[in-house]
């Protein structure tokens, strides 16, 4: 991940000015991380994502620039985190991605992405890393049964979901985050790719596969220092090989040369 270094003398000078988010409490929340993590940022210039610094500097409205003291992203050594599909395509060397993995999946209050993201899988999972009385774990199930119906493992897809079934659905789903936020318990959705059919080995190179998206969606409590993400597990269907970057801008290479 590229990542820059912040200047936190001046992110600390800068926010004590300010007329609102002038804490580190209100600030973290702000630009979505940890308050200890505003504090090593301002104590440690501890380096951060270059979109964390996007936001650091959009809350203390000033440019980027004003707020980091290396202007050059650094590649910094991957960590003990689920892996990046995105980022391992960089990589000098063919990566093994695990069939059973982690994924970081993001709060969310918006009705409207769920249901277009439950939509448009083939199907949902859902994860509970929270406590449910009765009266919540009713409110879970009926989202989940919603969200479940919604996708094409239960509908026919080249069958349009009517507009008063589609406002009157978004509308309950709505009613029921805000009745499971009331009771401290989040919404996180993230999705995944997944590769069939479902095995446990690197599949030959000649098998034929398919391809299915998958919702995730999971109830978690609230973000202990005003985190906004949670680590889910995800099942990508089978392991398989992501081949290196150089080997595919070689294979580019070889079909943009004529024979």
């Amino acid at each position: 991940m590229k990542k820059v270094v912040p200047n936190g003398k001046v992110v600390k000078a800068l926010r004590e000015q300010l007329e609102i988010l002038s804490t580190q409490k209100e600030m973290a929340n702000e630009i979505g991380v940890s308050v200890r993590m505003l504090r090593m940022i301002e104590n440690e210039n501890a380096p951060i994502a270059v979109s964390t610094a996007d936001r650091l500097a959009k809350a203390l409205q000033v440019h980027r620039e004003r707020i980091i003291l290396v202007s050059e992203p650094l590649e910094m050594a991957p960590t003990g985190s689920a892996p990046d599909v995105f980022s391992a395509l960089m990589e000098d060397e063919d990566r093994l991605i695990p069939r059973n993995d982690y994924d970081i999946a993001s709060a969310t209050t918006d009705e409207g992405a769920l249901y277009t993201e439950a939509a448009r899988s083939h199907d949902v999972a859902c994860i509970i890393e929270t406590t449910l009385d009765e009266e919540t774990g009713a409110y879970a199930q009926e989202l989940f049964d919603i969200l479940v119906g919604l996708s094409w493992s239960q509908r026919d897809i080249l069958v349009e979901i009517p507009p008063a079934t589609e406002i009157a659905v978004r509308r309950r789903i709505r009613q029921l985050i805000v009745l499971l936020k009331g009771n401290d318990i989040w919404i996180y959705q993230t999705s995944v790719l997944r590769r069939l059919p479902e095995r446990y080995t690197v599949a030959p190179a000649d098998e034929p596969c398919s391809y299915q998206s998958r919702q995730v969606v999971a109830l978690g409590p609230p973000g202990e220092y005003g985190e906004t993400t949670m680590r889910v597990p995800i099942d990508h269907g089978q392991p398989f090989i992501l081949p290196a970057w150089r080997k595919l801008r070689k294979g580019d290479k070889e079909l943009a040369t004529p024979s």
